[in-house]
């Protein structure tokens, strides 16, 4: 060994005790022992390979087909330099291997809608011959998700194999093992041991129990051997619960893909004092029982939070964050890769700031924060690495097909990985739809608020409504939302693609969404008056509020003060981009102001039928627009128009 390598060895030794270790996923090249780390340990594993005449492939780190000096070399360069990696796209990455007496596989590749068709074709050309080569097929698997490329904010890393019985041959394509238990063992310790570029594997099993199984207890342990945890290993009974169980594991996934990144504002306080941030919904009364906080101490010297504790969720952020900035009193925190443990979105609304009062050894809410004066919750979307195992025996025969079209369903599932539920994307616009809860509420106003003129007589009498469950689109329909599917945009106020689409009449409407549903394969429609008003007071989350979001309007709409009065020649003169304004209880932007709003319902007295043929009737539209006075604004108030006529006032949001 040449004597500057020696000496470099001694230097990176040195080197890594001070600093300790950098942390790098382990498919980047030098990671020789998969720890996650690139440092003298790996340079050691390549020395005892040299000194024994190893012909262990993962240490030729160089890839010049020798293990000798030159990997030492390479990986001190990686040590002192840091390594390369590669660059990738986000999203999902998948592998598929279709297993009976061979292995047939589809690589890990990119998976998104201009690859699922050669995915899926793969799947239907899969065949069945005899044989099970169940572990084998793990085994390979597992060193596919350690080699493959991968992007930075790789999330989850899975493993979903199925099976229709036994393993059959496994032992014949390997020498390491003697028996089948110590072969399932061995792939049991990878499962849990295994960091895949940092991340623990998440390992699926599906067995589907029936006759071709002899011996009960091995499949069953089979399927637990090969799961990451008990929960992860189901057995089944028919290929009904088959593709359930897929598409659960596949929503599974999909529902840990997304962090949000939370910036929290508030005045600085004294070194010591213990802050807490409660993002669910409590009051004084009940401030201990929260079940989501970020909590820490101020250090006023250092302007940031200290010896944090998250409870309720997650965060990248670590137990100290310091000021993002500063302005005046008021202290920025950014709290980046949030994920709450209830899988639930961050509602901005919900998040108050508490101090520890020593003396009264009690919390006591601030009265200078404001959930108002936070910015919006960002989200952040995270990539996937997913094998997918499939038995392709010929025991299958009679149930292959469904087989197939089960796993083709997960496929497609997983391709919307990088979406969270009701994101939908058309032509290359994504736009939201938020899922609300059914309940019970009063639709309209009593006579006192008419009589007091707070109110309209058409808003007589209150009544109750049952509703169940729906989705609501979060913003209005955005003019770059109709153009992506209609080709067309008839707004009036352009110049912000962002701006909610008018000048469309509810006949336009019903088009659009046809069309939208032919895109999607969705059933898209209007809301009905009801379900709007329950939406726009905030459903079963409703704080009473005048308007859709509060009762402040100049905090929550685009209406006649800062949209017409500012006279044509204000850059504010009207419409103005969906969600600059503050959303209300359930996260839904501009329901009151903006643009009026059509619903599906002919405008009739409440208390009156709809009728099946809607021909010659006027259709509600609700929310107010922004030449609207506040009055018209509120949340019970109602306005009606002819089905074909357009105004720049007038405009849709989508119901599901």
């Amino acid at each position: 060994m040449r004597l500057t390598t020696l000496f470099s060895l001694i230097l990176v030794s040195t080197m890594m005790a001070l600093a300790g270790p950098r942390h790098y996923s382990s498919n980047i090249p030098g990671d020789v022992n998969a720890d996650g780390d690139v440092n003298i340990a790996d340079v050691n594993t390549v020395i005892d390979a040299i000194l024994t005449s190893s012909a262990d492939l993962k240490c030729d780190v160089n890839g010049d087909g020798d293990i000798n000096i030159a990997d030492i070399n390479y990986l001190i360069d990686i040590i002192l330099t840091g390594p390369v990696i590669p660059t990738v796209d986000t999203g999902m990455y998948m592998g598929i291997i279709g297993y009976n007496q061979t292995l047939n596989t589809k690589d890990i590749a990119f998976l998104d809608s201009t690859t699922v068709t050669g995915f899926n074709d793969f799947v239907m050309s899969l065949t069945t011959q005899p044989g099970r080569l169940l572990y084998y097929s793990v085994d390979k698997a597992l060193d596919a998700l350690n080699s493959a490329a991968h992007p930075k904010n790789l999330q989850n890393v899975a493993l979903v194999t199925f099976t229709e019985g036994l393993d059959q041959g496994s032992l014949m394509m390997t020498d390491k093992y003697d028996t089948e238990a110590e072969y399932a063992q061995a792939l049991k310790s990878r499962i849990n041991d295994e960091r895949v570029y940092g991340r623990s594997i998440k390992a699926f099993t599906i067995g589907l129990m029936n006759e071709n199984v002899r011996d009960e207890n091995q499949f069953r342990a089979n399927l637990h051997s090969l799961a990451s945890d008990s929960a992860k290993a189901m057995m089944v009974n028919s290929m009904a619960e088959v593709n359930s169980s897929f598409q659960n594991i596949a929503d599974e996934l999909v529902r840990r893909n997304m962090s949000e990144s939370l910036t929290l504002v508030f005045p600085g306080v004294g070194t010591g004092t213990r802050i807490r941030f409660t993002l669910d919904e409590v009051t004084s009364e009940n401030v201990n029982d929260s079940q989501i906080y970020i909590e820490g101490t101020f250090s006023l010297k250092t302007r940031s939070l200290t010896n944090i504790t998250y409870n309720g969720l997650t965060c990248t952020a670590g137990d100290s964050v310091a000021a993002s900035s500063v302005d005046g009193m008021f202290v920025s925190l950014v709290f980046d890769g949030i994920q709450l443990d209830n899988e639930e979105r961050i509602v901005k609304d919900n998040i108050q700031e508490w101090y520890w009062v020593e003396d009264q050894q009690a919390w006591e809410a601030s009265t200078e924060f404001s959930a108002n004066r936070l910015p919006e919750v960002e989200s952040t979307y995270s990539s996937a690495l997913v094998m997918l195992l499939l038995d392709c025996s010929s025991v299958m025969d009679e149930n292959f097909d469904e087989l197939k079209v089960s796993a083709n369903a997960f496929i497609e599932r997983m391709q919307n990985y990088n979406t969270i539920p009701g994101m939908f994307t058309v032509n290359g616009v994504t736009f939201q739809m938020v899922s609300i809860d059914g309940g019970t509420f009063t639709m309209g106003v009593d006579s006192a608020a008419v009589d007091a003129g707070v109110a309209n007589g058409d808003e007589l009498p209150a009544h109750e409504v049952t509703l169940a469950p729906y989705s609501i689109g979060q913003t209005e329909v955005t003019q770059e939302l109709w153009q992506a599917v209609m080709g067309t945009n008839p707004s009036s106020f352009t110049g912000d693609p962002k701006r909610p689409v008018e000048q469309v009449s509810w006949t336009d409407c019903q088009e659009f969404i046809a069309r939208l549903n032919a895109l999607t394969g969705k059933a898209f429609r209007l809301p009905t008056e009801a379900e709007w008003e329950y939406a726009a007071r905030g459903g079963n989350k409703s704080h009473g509020y005048l308007y859709s979001g509060g009762d402040v309007i100049d905090e929550v709409a685009w209406y006649y003060n800062n949209s017409y009065a500012v006279g044509s020649d204000s850059q504010d003169y009207g419409t103005h981009a969906v969600a600059s304004r503050h959303s209300n209880e359930l996260g839904l932007f501009d329901m009151s102001g903006n643009v009026h709003e059509w619903c599906s319902d002919a405008y009739l007295p409440y208390g009156e039928e709809q009728p099946e043929n809607l021909d010659g009737y006027r259709f509600v539209i609700r929310g107010g627009c922004w030449f609207s006075l506040p009055k018209d604004c509120r949340s019970t108030s109602r306005n009606n128009e002819g089905r074909d006529m357009r105004f720049y006032t007038t405009g849709l949001r989508l119901a599901l």
